[in-house]
């Protein structure tokens, strides 16, 4: 069996006397697109901020790509190949939606504090490469239109767009979506849908996806985990968790 890319043995987190995830078990392969699930306060966020490195476990490891993750910093575990959203749009939002771009695509860029003073010619080759990059991802997703207006003044769904492209800009091999569905209207949600399936087949990565919108977790998920109060209760497929009665009883109803 081949090493996975992300797995997370006996992870617990604890906040004074509260265990906000206890014991959690999760493996994702390479290219594999996982859903993560559960009712509000059952830990889901808390575990996407232990595996970019927020929070670091009380106990339990975390490994990515055979590498422990304990100690690394946010802007550390980006560079492995980590990326996220937010439920919350966190974009830069009087930046322009090419500067939103541009400024993730540095995180790999070493161009060193004597280029970047003299601007030579080693400097502006790797800023007409950079303006490369960002204009290529931003016409796959049909934003480049939009290269110079602020991104605060995109319409809602081509936020949610955006952000999802400047994770990308990170050359992430995981890529951690949390509720990219929340506020959209059926249109926007299918049009989602489509999309995240074109990132993990087109980029070819893996994919984590907290959303409440069962439509759209049983639509795209290969497997899905089920958190409540931070704990796993099940874990299969669609057709698996759909029908599990802990699930059921915790969290989908009747």
């Amino acid at each position: 069996m081949s090493m996975p890319l992300l797995h997370l043995d006996q992870v617990t987190i604890r906040f004074g006397g509260l265990t906000a995830v206890g014991e959690v078990d999760l493996t994702i392969g390479a290219n594999e697109l996982v859903g993560l699930i559960g009712p509000n306060g059952a830990g889901k966020t808390t575990v996407f901020n232990l595996i970019t490195g927020v929070y670091q476990p009380t106990s339990g490891a975390i490994t990515f790509n055979g590498q422990t993750t304990s100690q690394l910093k946010p802007y550390q575990l980006t560079k492995l190949g980590i990326a996220r959203t937010f439920q919350n749009i966190r974009l830069f939002a009087s930046l322009s939606v090419f500067d939103n771009v541009r400024a993730a695509v540095q995180v790999h860029r070493d161009h060193g504090i004597r280029n970047a003073l003299w601007r030579g010619q080693a400097f502006r080759d790797g800023e007409a490469a950079v303006e490369k990059q960002v204009m290529e991802l931003l016409e796959i997703f049909d934003l480049g239109q939009f290269r110079d207006e602020e991104a605060k003044s995109l319409p809602y769904g081509n936020q949610r767009r955006l952000e999802i492209v400047r994770a990308l800009a990170t050359k992430p091999k995981l890529l951690l979506l949390d509720e990219p569905a929340a506020g959209m209207n059926p249109t926007e949600k299918a049009e989602l849908t489509k999309l995240i399936r074109f990132i993990k087949d087109k980029f070819q990565i893996a994919v984590l996806l907290v959303e409440h919108d069962m439509q759209v977790v049983m639509g795209i998920c290969e497997r899905i985990a089920v958190l409540d109060y931070g704990v796993k209760i099940a874990e299969g497929t669609p057709t698996e968790v759909r029908a599990n009665p802990k699930v059921i009883e915790a969290y989908l109803g009747e």
